[in-house]
């Protein structure tokens, strides 16, 4: 299990480099509750400007830290995307054409 925990930090640190100059905080709980047999993962991550968390509960382990995991990966994709201006349009193809049309059209009003 902490192996598992371990590469999941790695590859969310490889996400994170190069945010700011400011420090990010990953905390990792796992709890069990012996009376359910229940496995819970919470994750927090604090990224400059903003806290991502993550919260899954499930009977094996692994799959619950897999699970929480790919939650918060998905959250700081999709935090870095806005940071860097990427979410403003959703359809990058349909941006491309409209920018193509854009340039092809003349200046100076319709026809």
């Amino acid at each position: 299990m902490q192996e598992l925990v371990e590469q999941s930090i790695a590859r969310i640190d490889r996400l994170v480099t190069g945010y700011s100059w400011e420090p990010v905080f990953l905390r990792v709980f796992v709890e069990w509750n012996a009376a359910r047999t229940l496995y819970r993962v919470s994750l927090t991550l604090d990224v400059p400007g903003r806290t991502l968390a993550a919260h899954e509960e499930r009977h094996d382990v692994r799959d619950a830290i897999h699970e929480a995991f790919a939650e918060i990966e998905r959250q700081s994709t999709k935090y870095r995307e806005t940071q860097r201006g990427e979410d403003d349009y959703e359809r990058p193809a349909r941006r491309a054409h409209l920018q193509r049309h854009k340039q092809a059209v003349p200046s100076g009003g319709r026809k």
